[in-house]
């Protein structure tokens, strides 16, 4: 992607827990780390989740754990979604229920990878 070029940012990498900058051959790419913990193909694998309650009770106790880390450092949850997965009418209803949970919160940001890409190029360019 690097050598190409003419990407915003690339989210092939499981490396970290927060976004940071890939540089080689005097070319700079933003990298915002995807996630396989926090993703609904886990509906579709043998050890992953076989019920909706499962699925929000993870997300929640990541979502727990990182606000509480992030209250002195700052913290991002990456979610993995594919329509045809959490679609399903058994599923939805855990990602509803998990976000109106994290929207209690104070300081939480709910936004798609764009808008992380957007912001970090904005406020951490230098780095």
């Amino acid at each position: 992607m690097i050598e190409e070029g003419g990407f915003l940012y690339d989210s092939d990498s499981y490396s970290d827990d927060l976004p940071y900058w890939e540089n080689r051959k005097n070319k700079k790419q933003l990298i915002i780390p995807y996630t396989l913990d926090n993703n609904d193909m886990r509906f579709a694998t043998s050890q992953g989740f076989n019920s909706g309650d499962q699925f929000y009770t993870y997300l929640k106790d990541s979502f727990d754990a990182l606000y509480t880390e992030g209250s002195t450092k700052p913290k991002m949850m990456s979610l993995g979604l594919h329509c045809r997965l959490i679609g399903r009418p058994g599923r939805i209803q855990s990602l509803k229920r998990f976000l109106q949970y994290v929207k209690k919160h104070e300081d939480v940001w709910i936004c798609k990878r764009i808008d992380i890409a957007k912001h970090w190029i904005k406020n951490y360019s230098d780095i």
